[in-house]
C-alpha cells in the first residue's frame, strides 16, 4: 500500500488524526519535485532589433509611399528549450514560433512574397557562433492587404559542461541586405 493510500485508509478509519494526516499527505505530495534538479535556465532569445523590420521597394531610385511594394515585420516570438546530458555531449534545442506580418504597399505587383532571415547564436560578448538562413514565404489573398504567418524552426546548441548556456545568445531577425541595415538604421533614429 502506498504512503498516500495508508494515510487516507488510517484517517477513514480513525487511526490518525485528521490534522496529521492530511499534514503528512502535504509533505508527501510537495516531496515529489524536491529531488529533481530545475533545468538550467534557457539562453537569451530575442528579435534582433535592428533586423525585425523591412520595407521592400520598386526598382528605381523612389522611396517614397507610393513606391514600396512590401513591408515585413518580425512582431512576436515565443520558445521553449529541450535539454539533452549525455556522455556524447551537452545540447539545448532552442524551439522557436516567430510571427511574421507583412504589409501590401501600392506598388506591389505580387500577391506573394519570400524574405530570407536568420537564427543566430552568439557568446555574451556578441561572438557569432553559428548562423543558419531560412526563407519565409507571406501570401495575401484576393486584395488583402495584410498577411501574417508563424514560421517554426529548431535550434540546437551544443555545449561543453563547464559552460553556462544561459550566457548564450540566440537571435532572430529579417536578413538584410547593407543598404537595407542603412535604411533600418535611419528609421529607427528618427
Amino acid at each position: 500500500m502506498s504512503f498516500a493510500r495508508l494515510i487516507l485508509h488510517r484517517l477513514s478509519h480513525g487511526v490518525t488524526s485528521p490534522l496529521l494526516a492530511v499534514t503528512a499527505l502535504s509533505l508527501f505530495l510537495a516531496s515529489c519535485g524536491l529531488f529533481d534538479d530545475p533545468p538550467p535556465p534557457c539562453p537569451r532569445v530575442a528579435i534582433m532589433d535592428q533586423a525585425k523590420k523591412l520595407i521592400l521597394y520598386r526598382p528605381g531610385p523612389g522611396r517614397d509611399l507610393t513606391d514600396v511594394t512590401y513591408e515585413i515585420e518580425m512582431r512576436d516570438l515565443a520558445y521553449e528549450c529541450d535539454y539533452d546530458f549525455d556522455d556524447a555531449g551537452n545540447s539545448v534545442t532552442v524551439n522557436f514560433n516567430v510571427l511574421f506580418i507583412a504589409r501590401r504597399g501600392p506598388a506591389a505587383e505580387r500577391d506573394r512574397v519570400e524574405v530570407p532571415y536568420f537564427s543566430a547564436v552568439t557568446t555574451a560578448s556578441r561572438h557569432v557562433l553559428a548562423k543558419e538562413l531560412f526563407t519565409v514565404v507571406l501570401e495575401f489573398s484576393d486584395n488583402d492587404v495584410r498577411t501574417q504567418v508563424v514560421e517554426e524552426l529548431a535550434q540546437t546548441i551544443p555545449f561543453p559542461s563547464d559552460i553556462d548556456v544561459s550566457e548564450y545568445h540566440s537571435f532572430v531577425g529579417l536578413q538584410l541586405t547593407p543598404e537595407q541595415l542603412k535604411e533600418s538604421k535611419r528609421d529607427r533614429g528618427r
